[in-house]
């Protein structure tokens, strides 16, 4: 027994040592090969490649989240749009109101709201005589009166558009 464990306990660093030797040699013949083959070179090419190919990946994904949030904007606006292009229908549907403002507003000034008409009789009578009645007559028209009381509103109201030319003023409540 004695001298199978002295073969072994020499075989086996003699065999440990052979192993190393046989891998140190695999190695150097496949980097050698390598090189030889171009290989390394390949590789060290291959590798900014692959760093490129991630760097455009992360960029595609930013551009493709930035194009999801444009998309989503770009449909509010349309429908935004819409909603405006469909009250601004509604709005040309309806008559004209012309609004006239008498007066600065001031401290202690107040706001008078009031109704001009034009009198359709002596608008009649104009249009046979020859004369021309402005077309803005026949639809609303609306003054607010800045003055210090209903009475000084009355006579700029009066002032602008007197009774004897036709017109017809109708006051309504201060405004607050």
């Amino acid at each position: 027994m004695e001298a199978v464990r002295t073969i072994l306990d020499s075989a086996v660093p003699l065999v440990a040592a052979l192993a190393v030797l046989c891998h140190l040699c695999w190695v150097g013949i496949r980097r050698s090969w390598d090189r030889v083959a171009g290989l390394d070179r390949l590789r060290q090419s291959v590798v900014p490649l692959k760093e490129r190919q991630r760097v455009e990946t992360e960029a595609l994904a930013d551009l493709t989240c930035r194009l999801e949030e444009a998309r989503g904007r770009l449909s509010a606006g349309e429908q935004r749009v819409g909603h405006l292009q469909r009250q601004i229908d509604a709005v040309d549907k309806e008559p004209p109101v012309f609004l006239h403002i008498l007066g600065t507003s001031g401290g202690n000034r107040s706001t008078f709201r009031a109704e001009v008409q034009y009198d359709t009789a002596v608008a009649t009578a104009a249009r046979a005589a020859g004369k021309p009645v402005n077309p803005v007559w026949r639809y609303d028209n609306r003054v607010l009166v800045h003055a210090l009381d209903l009475q000084s509103a009355r006579r700029e109201a009066e002032h602008l558009f007197p009774h004897k030319a036709g017109f017809k003023v109708f006051f309504h409540a201060p405004v607050p």
